[in-house]
């Protein structure tokens, strides 16, 4: 069988098809919007098909012949109809499933665009008839990696998170469980909430660095107004600088403060914890980080 993943050098997807090397998948497609990331795809021994999701003859070159698409299309404000062009390709190229990766509480009257904006794709998915697994992770570990610097340079890092407690997750394991919603039929027409195993606020995430660093590092909660207007600043744009406010706003309220078993149910694995990837992801390329540094600073 022939699998397709979009967004593929991505967080979520590189590891997609890392996965399937692993597991000896050899009919994996990747669809691939810049050229230049081509060796990327073909280094994890997928076929590159070049193409974005507004161009219709390449989502058709991408979709036909295949048995599932893993669907993950980055947050932005066109997300949505990305995702629409990409479930009307899968269903005229008779896909048999499509396992999307969505967010958390997708919900087209919920508290951020993101939110919003998988919800719809969600009910546009469940409309098509065709077969499909949703997957709805809460926030990501390595959404640490946009502290990165300032943890590196100054033993602090900021959120507009507050106090609140969040089940989060690492990407590694968003990309099993697709992998494995891909690889059987077991779990058609599911749709998951994915958690780590435990939540924590940004505060314990700090603690837990310090620990592993040696060294103090802090956690300076910024407001929601700020942290928009932080983002905007930056060239960003509203649209991005929204979804920080009101993500911030929701985690704060406690929105994102649960888990769920659906890592292991799915994977027949536990779920990594936010310990496991400090130490496995998050210092060793803050290390690096901190090499790069230096040598540019010689």
């Amino acid at each position: 069988m022939t699998f397709l993943v979009t967004g593929a050098t991505g967080t979520i997807g590189s590891e997609v098809l890392r996965l399937f090397a692993e597991r000896g998948v050899s009919e994996a497609r990747a669809l691939v919007h810049d050229p230049n990331k081509v060796g990327q795809v073909e280094a994890q021994g997928a076929t590159p098909l070049v193409g974005s999701f507004e161009d219709e003859a390449a989502l058709a070159t991408a979709m036909a012949d295949v048995e599932t698409v893993i669907l993950i299309t980055s947050a932005n404000a066109s997300a949505e109809i990305q995702a629409l062009n990409s479930i009307c390709a899968a269903r005229a190229a008779n896909v048999n499933r499509i396992v999307r990766i969505s967010t958390i509480k997708a919900d087209p009257d919920g508290p951020t665009n993101n939110t919003r904006t998988h919800g719809k794709t969600e009910t546009d998915l469940i409309k098509s008839g065709i077969g499909y697994v949703i997957l709805r992770p809460n926030l990501f570990m390595q959404s640490l990696f946009m502290a990165a610097d300032q943890i590196s340079q100054q033993g602090q890092f900021s959120f507009a998170m507050g106090r609140g407690r969040m089940g989060m997750i690492d990407t590694r394991d968003v990309a099993a469980c697709a992998v494995d919603c891909t690889l059987s039929d077991q779990w058609d027409g599911e749709v998951f909430e994915l958690t780590g195993p435990e939540t924590l606020s940004y505060f314990d995430v700090a603690i837990v660095l310090s620990d592993l660093r040696g060294k103090p590092t802090a956690y300076q909660p910024i407001s929601p107004e700020d942290i928009y207007s932080k983002t905007e600043g930056m060239g960003w744009g509203d649209w991005p600088a929204a979804l920080a406010r009101d993500y911030g706003q929701a985690y704060a309220s406690d929105w994102g403060n649960f888990t769920t078993g659906n890592v292991e149910k799915t994977t027949g694995t536990s779920p990594r914890s936010f310990n496991a990837f400090a130490a496995e992801v998050f210092l060793p390329a803050l290390g690096e980080l901190r090499t790069q540094t230096k040598k540019a600073a010689r």
